[in-house]
């Protein structure tokens, strides 16, 4: 791997030849309507350092038979911008957006590259985080009993929910409020799985006062995973 990181990317310097995993992928949707926006990715170099990617609509299908989760690339011919967007999944200010000129090689594994990266709150930090939307955060926890899917309809639109409760390892219960395609998605999870043991990392939540209680909730760049590797998971085993 050459020496350069994804923290050397800039505006100004939009060559890199740097070897990246894909750490999550999804579907960046719009909450209210799931209509598809772009598919993203957050890529991770060896250092640790991780980028969002937003793929436009038009290039999804090429590129999602390119990439792979966890599988490792040399990402070439992209363009990297600035992003004030709200709502980020991650802390670099930096966005990287695939064009039509984008290319992708696919490398042998290369261990030194961290799978998976979190920033994960605990319950007594949510009322620091309550209204911040500037950055996303984490929760992991063991999942707890959860509602049947609730279909909320107003005059302009129709919603529909569901209120997970996870144990956290400090010992206390928060909520999570999952919407739209996140549903599905932790519904396909648990219906894959029937044990007792589920310890769930949800990425890409936000704080929020649901009815008058502090509350996690999903976001359009929101992925469900159950029992990773990872330390914060194993710790559930020994804790």
């Amino acid at each position: 791997m050459d020496s350069q990181s994804i923290r050397d990317l800039e505006p100004e310097k939009k060559i890199w030849s740097g070897q990246c995993r894909v750490s999550r992928m999804w579907l960046g949707v719009n909450v209210h309507t799931d209509k598809v926006l772009h598919f993203d990715l957050i890529l991770m170099d060896s250092k640790g350092n991780d980028i969002w990617v937003q793929i436009p609509p038009v290039l999804i299908e090429k590129f999602k038979k390119m990439l792979k989760e966890n599988h490792v690339y040399i990402i070439k011919n992209f363009d990297i911008n600035k992003t004030g967007l709200k709502y980020r999944p991650i802390g670099n200010p930096y966005l990287i957006q695939f064009s039509r000129k984008t290319t992708v090689h696919h490398v042998p594994e290369v261990p030194a590259i961290p799978t998976f990266k979190f920033s994960f709150l605990n319950a007594s930090q949510m009322a620091g985080k309550l209204g911040h939307v500037e950055i996303l955060s984490d929760v992991v926890g063991q999942l707890r009993p959860h509602s049947d899917a609730i279909t909320t309809t107003s005059l302009t639109r129709k919603t529909i929910r569901k209120e997970l409760t996870l144990q956290l390892i400090e010992g206390d219960v928060v909520k999570v409020v999952i919407w739209g395609r996140v549903i599905q998605q932790f519904d396909k999870i648990i219906d894959a799985h029937d044990d007792d043991q589920t310890i769930l990392v949800i990425s890409a939540v936000s704080v929020g006062d649901f009815k008058d209680e502090l509350s996690f909730s999903s976001s359009g760049s929101t992925v469900v995973y159950r029992n990773l590797d990872i330390p914060a998971v194993k710790a559930f085993a020994t804790g």
